[in-house]
């Protein structure tokens, strides 16, 4: 288990990382993999089986600290399952060589043992030292279910990997691996429970059962140790491990994503977050679903990968704990970088957005080519791309793609020029329309933006128009162009597209084209204001010390910013107007423009 040592990964990270590829690799057909992880204590008919199974024939305490975890009033464990899985099929003996799959050697018999094979996340080696450094007696079980020939078989083994020892007795001097094993001995060697032995022993130790008819794994982890932490808040690391390393398994988020991932302590459902819920994470998911710019080396012909990037408003407050091992702090400047089979590497640091409320966040993912280039430069715990491991044109061709991805991080980190309605290159200096993805528009008075969760008000996507119910004192009906005709003495608006995120004097805006159709003097107030969501109005009234959206002015055409609340102007003439608005970080702002017929007395 030293091989753990070098990486700063916390191991319950470590434990979700690679049992989670360890699980992805031994899936099965094209159907989902189910993944979980429970924390439990035994209950009083099935710890006295735990306490009299494995203390019979246990070394002294000295040398394996067994004794002293069934010792304990109240014995735990925690359990990893996967089904939609093979099992751990393959000989039971590390010593027998037949052709096909050797899952159950690899995992129980060879200690420290590590193969990459293409195509693959994780190893075995690695992945089970873990599932033993998390318990206090270093003892774990395995129940699983597997193929062999045209049959299933259910096998049963525990065991214990600790430091090597001496003895002294009668016989001399006697040296021990280290590995302890429980299960049922046949020729002076523990071979697993199978059948219907494996099945019964498994349910007397409160084992989480696997359904009938299928294959998969379970492995149960006794006496767990979380450092500090209490159960709760280990499980609750758990879950933020899934989804911080695991999220591109979990889409499409609806229930056809590649694995199913859930969680419980003490029978009670500890909830998995879609990755869209969680607000650091989620621009990530945004920047995943515009993996479309290509990565490649010219030079030598090589497609590295794709790489998508999004930009946005920062979102408030400090992402979790797991995150911020992974370097992800409250701004977010980050590539996720992953190979080809989607589950996540780290997250690579790039220079700071240059306004403090906006950030960006990029997904690269290596091309398949590339996967055995990548996976050659990982550490055993595979969070890292170490391409100076690397030599000749593997090297070159790892470099370079990280230089690409360093580039386009430096570029995305400043302002960027885009083009106005007209054509003409506008430096703005701040949010690009990359942020298009945080806006929905309205085809009635009003129109928002949500700087909360970037998810588009119920009714259409992200970036598109929707009818939206008149809001206070409108008192009109619909126009053309989403415009409205009211009572006298009320003049029409006509939005001009969706609103939009620009940045004027160095901050973070909104801003709402409209233009006036109505010919003659008139007075254009705009009103801001907090949306409470699923069509439940606005915020009457905030609370104490909260932030407000804000007008700062208006704008015609191109031209300077008039402050002020309200707007004189002269309708009909085909003037671009444009409401400018700082909105109120975190919530989703509703714009309102009405129009009132502007007398002598203005």
């Amino acid at each position: 288990m030293k091989n753990l040592d070098g990486t700063e990964l916390d191991p319950l990270t470590l434990l979700v990382r690679e049992s989670a590829q360890n699980s992805w690799d031994a899936r099965t057909g094209d159907g989902p993999v189910d993944y979980r992880v429970e924390l439990r204590t035994l209950g009083p008919s099935e710890a006295p089986v735990w306490r009299n199974l494995f203390a019979a024939g246990a070394p002294q305490l000295r040398h394996l600290k067994l004794r002293t975890s069934l010792a304990r009033s109240a014995l735990r464990i925690l359990t990893v399952t996967d089904t939609g899985t093979r099992g751990l099929g393959g000989p039971t003996r590390a010593d027998v060589a037949v052709p096909g799959q050797s899952d159950f050697a690899s995992f129980v018999r060879k200690t420290g043992s590590s193969s990459k094979i293409t195509g693959r996340g994780g190893t075995y080696g690695f992945g089970k030292a873990v599932f033993h450094l998390l318990s206090a007696s270093h003892t774990v079980v395995v129940h699983t279910r597997c193929r062999v020939g045209d049959r299933l078989e259910t096998r049963l083994i525990g065991w214990a990997v600790h430091e090597s020892y001496t003895v002294e007795d009668d016989d001399g001097t006697k040296t021990f691996t280290g590995r302890h094993f429980w299960g049922k001995v046949r020729h002076g060697y523990v071979e697993p429970l199978v059948g219907e032995e494996a099945d019964e022993a498994a349910g007397s130790l409160g084992l989480t059962s696997l359904p009938d008819g299928e294959t998969g794994t379970s492995v149960t982890i006794l006496d767990p140790v979380f450092g500090e932490r209490d159960d709760a808040e280990a499980m609750r690391w758990i879950v933020d491990a899934m989804v911080w390393n695991l999220w591109p398994k979990m889409l499409p988020e609806g229930g056809d994503a590649p694995m199913r991932f859930s969680a419980s302590h003490e029978g009670r459902v500890v909830p998995v977050p879609r990755p869209s819920e969680v607000p650091h994470l989620r621009p990530f998911v945004w920047a995943y679903d515009d993996m479309n710019r290509l990565v490649e080396h010219k030079s030598l012909g090589r497609v590295l990968g794709r790489l998508g990037m999004r930009k946005f408003l920062s979102p408030q407050g400090t992402p979790p704990r797991v995150a911020q091992e992974a370097g992800v702090g409250e701004r977010l400047h980050h590539t996720c970088l992953m190979r080809p089979v989607d589950l996540v590497v780290r997250y690579l640091e790039g220079p700071p957005f240059f306004e403090e409320s906006g950030g960006y966040a990029a997904v690269f993912r290596a091309d398949a080519g590339m996967d055995r280039v990548f996976a050659a430069a990982e550490p055993a715990s595979h969070d890292a791309w170490l391409v100076d491991k690397l030599s000749g044109e593997d090297h070159r061709l790892a470099k370079h793609a990280l230089r690409k991805i360093n580039d386009a991080m430096k570029g995305a980190s400043g302002p960027a020029p885009v083009s106005n309605e007209t054509g003409e290159g506008v430096s703005l200096a701040g949010m690009s329309r990359l942020m298009a993805g945080l806006m929905a528009g309205t085809a009635g008075e009003g129109a928002e933006a949500d700087f909360a969760t970037g998810t588009p008000p119920t009714g259409g996507p992200a970036g598109t128009g929707r009818g939206f119910e008149g809001t206070a004192g409108s008192g009109g009906v619909p126009g053309p162009r989403g415009g409205t005709t009211g009572p006298t003495g009320r003049r029409r608006v006509l939005y001009d597209g969706v609103p939009e995120h620009d940045v004027v004097d160095g901050e973070a805006v909104l801003v709402q084209r409209f233009t006036l159709p109505d010919a003659g003097p008139c007075v254009v107030h705009g009103r801001p204001a907090v949306a409470l969501g699923d069509g439940r109005g606005v915020e009457a009234e905030p609370p104490i010390g909260a932030s407000i959206p804000t007008v700062l002015g208006w704008r015609a055409g191109d031209g300077p910013m008039a402050a002020g609340t309200s707007l004189r102007a002269d309708g009909g003439d085909g003037t671009v107007w444009s409401l400018i608005v700082r909105p109120a970080p975190d919530t989703m702002t509703e714009l309102t423009i009405t129009v009132e017929a502007g007398g002598d007395g203005w």
